[in-house]
C-alpha cells in the first residue's frame, strides 16, 4: 500500500507532530512505509515558506539520486514547482559536499593544485582515466591548507589509475566524489577551515533536512555538527535497521549515539502503510523488536527480489533466482559488459537501470538509445542462455563476440567467469 496523502487531514497524530515539530534539532526515525518522505516534503514546505523575510535557503539532502529524486517531486506535488526555486533545493549530499569544498577553495582556505577554484567532479575515475590491477591507490591529502597527492597501500589488489594519470587529471581541475571526501576529512582538522564552513552555514542555509541518515559516516556527521552550529534548524531522518552503506565507513550505532548526545528531539513513526496483510506486518514488528519469527514457505516464482543472509546461498536456490557477480579488477570493458547484461535483467525485473549504467556506456562510447536498438537483441540472447543453464564461459564468448560486431570500438576482449543461474 501507498504512503497516505499529503493533506493534514490524511496525516496520523505522529506524523503531524514530526511535520511541524518547532525544536531546532529534530529526529525522525521511521520504519519502512511509516510516512517518512511525506514527513520531510511536509517539513520543507514548511521551513520554505514560513520566513518570508530570511533569505537563506532550505536545503534537503539524501544519499542516492533516486531517494533524493524522490523526495524532490513530492515537494513540488505537495507545495508547487516555486518551492525549489534557488537558493532552496534538494540535492545528494555528495552535491552539498562539493558545495563545500568549492567554498573553502574560493575563500582560500584550501589550495588546489593548479590554483583551481571551481572543478569538475566525477563520479568515478571509470569513465575518464585508465585502470590497472594493483593495491597502490592515489588519494588527496591536505598539508599545511595545499591539498597534495599521496599514495596509500591498499591491503588487496583492485583496479586504479596510475599516479602519473591522476596527477595530470588533478592538476586540470577533476576528481571524484571520493576525492572531495579525502580533502574534506583533511581540512576539517584545521580550525580555520570549521570555522569557515560554519559560516558557509550561517549565512547561506536556515534549514538542513537529512534523509536515511544511518548512512552516514564519521565525515558526514562531522558536516552535520557544523550545521547544527549555523543552522537554525537541523532534522535528521533515518531507520538504523535500513541502513546500507556501511561498506563505506557509515556507523548505525555512532549514529544512534550522536543523536542522544546532541539531545535532539525524536519522533517516531512505526504504523507501516506499506503491507498488505496483519500476517505481514505483524511479522515486521516482531523482527524490528529482535523477537523469533517463522517465516512461511512460499515459491522463488512468485517473488520479485530474493535477499539471503549469505552469498552463497544464492547460488543454491531456485533456478527462477539469478544471482550475478563480477570478480573486481577485470578489467574496464569486460565490467561495462557485465553492467550492460546486468541492466538488461533489472530493467526486464524490476524496472530500475543499474546502478553504473551511464558508466558503462561512456566506457564503450556508446548512447543509452543503442540499449533499445542495436544492442538488446544480443544481451537478451545472453539472458536467455544463461536462463537455460549454457555453461557461463560459453555466454561469455558469445556476448563479447557478438559486441565487438556491434561496438567495433571495444576491440577483443579477454574472458572472465561470469555467475548466474
Amino acid at each position: 500500500m501507498s504512503e497516505p496523502s499529503a493533506g493534514v487531514n490524511g496525516l496520523t497524530p505522529r506524523q503531524l507532530m514530526a511535520s511541524g515539530s518547532p525544536h531546532g534539532l529534530v529526529y525522525v526515525e521511521a520504519a519502512p512505509g511509516s510516512g517518512k518522505t511525506t514527513v520531510s516534503a511536509l517539513r520543507f514546505g514548511l521551513h520554505r515558506f514560513s520566513a518570508s523575510t530570511d533569505r537563506r535557503a532550505v536545503v534537503a539532502v539524501s544519499f542516492t539520486r533516486s531517494a533524493t529524486e524522490e523526495l524532490r517531486t513530492r515537494v513540488i506535488r505537495y507545495w508547487g514547482p516555486s518551492s525549489v526555486t534557488w537558493p532552496h533545493r534538494i540535492v545528494t549530499l555528495d552535491t552539498l559536499l562539493c558545495d563545500l569544498l568549492f567554498h573553502l577553495l574560493q575563500e582560500g582556505v584550501l589550495r588546489w593544485p593548479g590554483g583551481h577554484t571551481d572543478l569538475e567532479v566525477l563520479d568515478t575515475w571509470r569513465t575518464a582515466l585508465s585502470a590497472k590491477p594493483g593495491r597502490i591507490r592515489p588519494v588527496l591529502r591536505v598539508d599545511n591548507g595545499q591539498v597534495v597527492i599521496r599514495t596509500v597501500d591498499e591491503s588487496q589488489s583492485a583496479g586504479h589509475p596510475s599516479v602519473l594519470d591522476f596527477k595530470k587529471a588533478i592538476s586540470e581541475g577533476r576528481c571524484t566524489h571520493d576525492n572531495v571526501r579525502e580533502v574534506l576529512q583533511g581540512a576539517l582538522a584545521t580550525g580555520e577551515a570549521r570555522e569557515a564552513l560554519t559560516s558557509y552555514f550561517e549565512g547561506t542555509i536556515r534549514s538542513l533536512t537529512v534523509d536515511e541518515v544511518f548512512d552516514a559516516n564519521d565525515l558526514d556527521r562531522d558536516i552535520f555538527s557544523l550545521a547544527a552550529s549555523g543552522c537554525r534548524s537541523l532534522t535528521l531522518v533515518g531507520d538504523p535497521w535500513q541502513a546500507l552503506y556501511e561498506f563505506r565507513g557509515a556507523r548505525p550505532a555512532a549514529m544512534t549515539t550522536y543523536i542522544s548526545e546532541n539531545s535532539f528531539t525524536t519522533h517516531h513513526l512505526d504504523k507501516s502503510f506499506r503491507w498488505g496483510s496483519d500476517k505481514q506486518a505483524s511479522l515486521t514488528s516482531k523482527l524490528r523488536r529482535r523477537l523469533p519469527a517463522q517465516l512461511p514457505p512460499g515459491n522463488a516464482q512468485d517473488a520479485d527480489v530474493v535477499i539471503a543472509h549469505r552469498w552463497q546461498a544464492l547460488w543454491g536456490a531456485d533456478a527462477h533466482v539469478l544471482p550475478l557477480a563480477i570478480k573486481p579488477g577485470v578489467g574496464q570493458a569486460q565490467e561495462a559488459i557485465c553492467t550492460l547484461l546486468l541492466n538488461e535483467i533489472t530493467q526486464h525485473a524490476l524496472g530500475l537501470q543499474a546502478v553504473f549504467l551511464h558508466d558503462a556506456l561512456a566506457t564503450l562510447g556508446l548512447e543509452k538509445e543503442n540499449l533499445a536498438t542495436t544492442l538488446h537483441a544480443c544481451l537478451q540472447d545472453a539472458v536467455s542462455h544463461l536462463k537455460e543453464g549454457t555453461p557461463s564461459r560459453q555466454v561469455w564468448e558469445i556476448l563479447s563476440d557478438g559486441l565487438a560486431d556491434l561496438v567495433p570500438a571495444l576491440g577483443p576482449v579477454s574472458p572472465i567467469m561470469i555467475g548466474a543461474r
